[in-house]
């Protein structure tokens, strides 16, 4: 696992620091060969990738969530730290009544992390992209939401977040299926709303 992941991160490097610092020694057959080697070992990192996610979706049952009293001014600011070299998209938080969730931090954390990674990427041809987090209490529940103004999708591209048997990769970020078991674990349901050419929102809902 370790060469499966260190080897074509390091060719990318050593390639990316070759074309930069000594493009004279590359000819444009070493380029090409360089290139498609690159791509390869990308394409191979990715596919590595799956089966960790998956081998770890499978070890999920190891491990109990410890839950706890969190306050989502900590998570939006870690989400706000996490996304800070982000310079195409606005992403904005409000938390007006400060609140507090009993949850597991971490599951949580990789939840939010995800989705606001998935929706930068959906963003990526968007003009003037957004992001707003939300969060408000109504009826005795806690909601979380995530907004964002990109060009929407059908009900049928998160259906891994309501069909235990679907599986969708992780091309765009972590696969849902995994946010969806990881929201489970914690006793978090997640809606998803989408209109075409108009956006996308994801609500977390707590009891």
């Amino acid at each position: 696992m370790n060469h499966d992941l260190r080897s074509p991160v390091s060719n990318l490097i050593h390639f990316l620091h070759l074309q930069k610092e000594s493009p004279e020694l590359l000819d444009e057959e070493s380029k090409k060969r360089l290139e498609n080697k690159t791509i390869l070992g990308a394409e191979n990192l990715l596919t590595s990738m799956e089966d960790i996610l998956l081998w770890s979706k499978g070890q999920m049952e190891n491990f109990a969530p410890k839950m706890k009293k969190v306050a989502v001014n900590s998570l939006f600011e870690d989400t706000s730290k996490h996304f800070s070299s982000e310079e195409k998209v606005a992403i904005t938080f409000e938390n007006i009544e400060n609140i507090e969730i009993t949850t597991d931090e971490n599951y949580l954390k990789t939840i939010i992390r995800n989705l606001t990674g998935n929706a930068i990427k959906a963003l990526d041809k968007t003009e003037h992209p957004t992001i707003q987090w939300k969060a408000w209490q109504e009826n005795n529940q806690t909601f979380l939401s995530i907004t964002d103004n990109g060009i929407g999708a059908t009900q049928d591209q998160f259906k891994a977040l309501y069909d235990d048997n679907e599986v969708v990769g992780i091309q765009t970020g972590l696969g849902l299926h995994l946010i969806r078991d990881l929201a489970k674990a914690i006793d978090c349901k997640i809606e998803v709303k989408s209109n075409l050419k108009e956006g996308t929102t994801f609500t977390l809902i707590f009891p």
